[in-house]
Order: C-alpha cells, then structure tokens, then sequence
C-alpha cells in the first residue's frame, strides 16, 4: 500500500507541475485552455475556475493541458450532421447543441452544411423549418453543448497558433521548466535537511553490530589509507574495499582521529540488496555512512542544491548519450528503460528507505521528466518547439500535412515505445523473464 500510495503521490507531483508550467504561459499569453487534467480515463474529480475544466482522473499515468488549437482538435460537426441552435437577438450563435440532454427553449432545427470555428467564425447550414440554407455568425461568447456540458468556443485570438513564436515557445517549454524547478527546489530542500556528503573518507556514523563498531571504528574517524592503499576520498576507500576485501582476511585500516593514527584489522560482511527486478546484489561492507557536513550559513545550501541539480542533469545528459549510442553499437535492451511500471516498483523500494530517499527519488524523475520531455520527438514538448523555432528561422509555419504525418509518427513512435517499455517491466518484474 505504501508503494502504491508512495507512486501516485510522486507520479502525480511530477505531472500536476509539468503540466501548471505549460497552463501557467499559456493562459499569460492568452490561450484558451478548456481543461487541465491529471491522469488519464474517467473523470473522478472535476471543477471549473476561470474558464477552464480541472479534472482528476483515474489512471495515474500522465496529464494533459487541452489548449485550443485548430491541430489538436477535432472538428465536431460533419457535413449532413443534424444539430440544434440557440440564437440570440442578432441572430448569432451562442449554442450549438449536440445532443438532447438539455432544456434550451426558441432552438432552430438545422442541417450542417459547412463551419469554420477557427478563423470566420461562420456556421452555414440548412435549416429545416424553411429549407433555407443560411450562414450564421458565432457569437463572441458561444459554446458547445454535449453530453449536457458546455465548452466555449474559442475565438481565433484565443487559439495557440494565432501567438508569436516566442509565446508558443514559452508555452511549451515551460512543462520541462517547471520540472527542473521542481527539482531545483527539492535538491534545495534536502541540502538544509540533511546537509551535504563529504567527499572525505571521514566516518559519520557507524552501524550497530557492523565488523566497524566490532573494531572500534567510532564517528570522525578519518580512513588514510586500507591494505597499504592510500584512499583520498569516500570513492577511492569503497573501491579499495571492493577490489582486496573476501569474506575470510581481514583488512588494515589505518585510521587517523585527533592527531592519533592507529591501525585496525577489519573483516568485510557480505550485505544482501534486493533491487526491484528482483535480483539480489551482494556486496562487502565494513558498515559505515559518509559524514554529512553542516551548511556554515543559509545560502550553502542554495550553492549546494544548484551543484547536485547540475551533477544529475550531467548524469542523466550522459546515460541519455549512451543509450543512443547502444542503438548503433547493437547493445541496446528494453532492460535499459523503464515504463510506468517499472518507475512504480522503483518508488515502492525507494519509499522503505524512507521520506528522504523518496524526495531525492522525485527530486532525479523530475529532472529525468523535464530532459526527456525535450528530446526532439514530435509527440514530445521538444518535437513541438522544433516546429516553433522553424517557423521563427523561415518565417513560416510547417506545411500543415507534413507537420500533421510527423505529428502522427511521433505519437506512434512513442505508444510502441511505451507499449515495449511496459510489457519488458511486467516480464521483468511480475514474470521473471
């Protein structure tokens, strides 16, 4: 239950923030957006402020801000369509009805014809009570009626292509943005929380009946060297265990503490970890943490966020780079990523290690998110700004077909991706294979 709870927490932070950024620029540069939603499927939750629909909904698996934008919709009415208008005092439109489940009195009973919600904002059409075809105008506030609810219609002012280049840009970098600010914050937090680890090989706590406590290893001991080896930090003194350490001979530590310097003989114990496809790594420890160091003042810890944020963002650029590169070495393995599943049975063994662990989890998925979210991959937020910054380069838009073909590969590209992914985490980790 935990891991579960754990998931939808972190999984729904990560997106409700992804998704703000993109609300947050796109209604600054006057966008419609008719609804903000977490998760995906039925409606669970849903309100309504300031023009938008914010929704929660069942499957915790994304989010979406839906922006008005004639090439992320889909035109409602269809030529020989059968609808009902409302019409105010100067014969405009203000309702196109769709459905029954309404109680609109004075309709008109009209067959559809043609419509351009877009641009003209015209609706031509038949209408039956005199067989006159007729082109109506849209009334400056209209709406949609379906399924008993009303959604406006926005006019062309409104809509994401109608906004310069650099607001499109705006709206759609701000989801990665606002996931680096996340993390950003998080990396913060955790540095005024915990401090910061010593790269030293300085002692900062010794586990109970650990081969360390058994050899009198006590707080502040501060390792010079292991076997003859010298070790300068925590790294170089891990790797050193690793490399002369077995289960039967003890090692030399020389350990220095207040001026004193003493060796002590130290037999590594083999800890067993179960990492989350199940698989049990084994490896030897003499039982001691790093010691944490203690901010001098209240603006370390800001100097401190600002390095772990850029240190992962290098590791996660780096993984990135070698996974495209085990493409075209003939090395790459679905093993290699993880879909939603595989991030649940992450954050369910990352949430046993405690409150911590989890917000330094999250603190490395938001920026995982936010990177992978500007891979120039069409269905992506980096496909989409790629159009953008053509269209400001040429000083004119992708052709509508090409860029729609391209929109469609991409979002192909990554259902089969995802699709992969997950069937790879559920062998993986419910199968065995």
């Amino acid at each position: 239950m935990v891991g579960i709870l754990s998931f939808i927490v972190v999984f729904g932070v990560l997106v409700t923030v992804h998704e703000f950024g993109h609300l947050y620029f796109a209604k600054r540069a006057g966008i419609y957006c008719p609804e903000f939603a977490i998760g995906m499927g039925p409606k669970l939750f849903s309100y309504t402020h300031k023009d938008t629909l914010y929704t929660i909904r069942l499957l915790p698996v994304g989010g979406y801000v839906r922006m008005a934008s004639a090439d992320m919709e889909v035109n409602p009415l269809n030529k020989g369509m059968s609808i009902t208008l409302k019409l105010n005092d100067s014969n405009e439109v203000t309702h196109v009805i769709l459905d029954d489940k309404h109680n609109f009195t004075d309709i008109e009973q009209v067959e559809v014809v043609d419509n351009d919600f877009v641009r003209n904002m015209t609706l031509t059409a038949n209408r039956y009570s005199d067989n006159e075809v007729v082109t109506y105008k849209i009334a400056k506030t209209a709406y949609l009626v379906e399924n008993g609810q009303l959604e406006r219609i926005p006019s062309y002012n409104e809509r994401f292509e109608s906004k310069t280049p650099w607001q499109r840009f705006l709206t759609l970098f701000a989801g990665p943005l606002f996931n680096f600010l996340l993390a950003f914050v998080l990396f913060i937090f955790l540095a005024y929380v915990v401090g910061k680890t010593v790269d030293e090989p300085i002692v900062g706590e010794v586990n109970e009946n650990s081969p360390a406590e058994e050899a009198g290893i006590e707080r502040g001991d501060e390792i010079t060297a292991v076997n003859g080896h010298e070790v300068n930090d925590w790294t170089s003194m891990t790797t050193t265990i690793a490399q002369n350490a077995d289960e039967e001979n003890p090692l030399t530590f020389t350990v220095a503490n207040n001026g004193e310097v003493r060796e002590v003989d130290i037999t590594p114990t083999i800890e067993e970890t179960e990492t989350p496809t199940g698989e049990v790594e084994k490896r030897l420890i003499i039982g001691v943490r790093q010691m944490m160091a203690e901010p001098k003042n209240i603006f370390e810890p800001i100097l401190w966020g600002t390095e772990r944020m850029i240190e992962v963002s290098t590791m996660l650029l780096t993984l990135l780079g070698q996974l495209f590169l085990s493409i075209f070495q003939g090395e790459f393995t679905f093993d290699m990523l993880n879909g939603p599943v595989g991030i649940y049975k992450v954050t369910e063994s990352v949430a046993q290690l405690g409150i911590i662990s989890l917000i330094a989890f999250t603190a490395m998925i938001s920026v995982n998110l936010g990177v992978m979210n500007l891979l120039p991959i069409p269905a992506l937020d980096g496909g989409r700004i790629l159009f953008v910054l053509y269209e400001a380069i040429f000083r004119k838009p992708v052709n509508k077909t090409v860029a729609m073909n391209i929109q469609i590969a991409g979002v192909l590209f990554v259902l089969m991706i995802m699709i992969l992914v997950t069937w790879n985490d559920i062998k993986v980790f419910f199968l065995g294979g």
